[in-house]
């Protein structure tokens, strides 16, 4: 295991986990609570597209969180950060998988 590789996998990770949000983005057309309004009757007139992170919280709960417009380029990039970071743990973890058979086919038998 190459331990300057395992460095820099280390120092991407910490710099996507400064920005990375777990989740995905959704777009929901929305009834209002004006009950006169014509969105509830007539689904063609529905509000939105509005724009939602989805994600499960620390209890497996789904929630959702509603995302302005005007941050959603900065939402896309987050929620892209958590992929990229998934990415780099899968990798960091078959790095310890390959050690740890190295290690074992090494040890003594006995």
């Amino acid at each position: 295991m190459n331990p300057k590789s395992i460095a820099k996998k280390l120092e991407q990770l910490q710099a996507l986990g400064e920005r990375a949000i777990q989740g995905h983005l959704d777009e929901a057309m929305l009834t209002c609570g004006t009950p006169t309004c014509g969105c509830h009757k007539d689904p063609s007139r529905r509000h939105g597209p509005h724009l939602y992170l989805r994600f499960r919280d620390l209890n497996g709960r789904s929630r959702s969180m509603y995302v302005p417009r005007s941050h959603e380029k900065e939402m896309r990039e987050a929620v892209k950060a958590w992929g990229h970071m998934w990415q780099l743990m899968l990798e960091l973890s078959q790095m310890n998988r390959e050690a740890l058979r190295e290690r074992l086919r090494r040890r003594p038998r006995g």
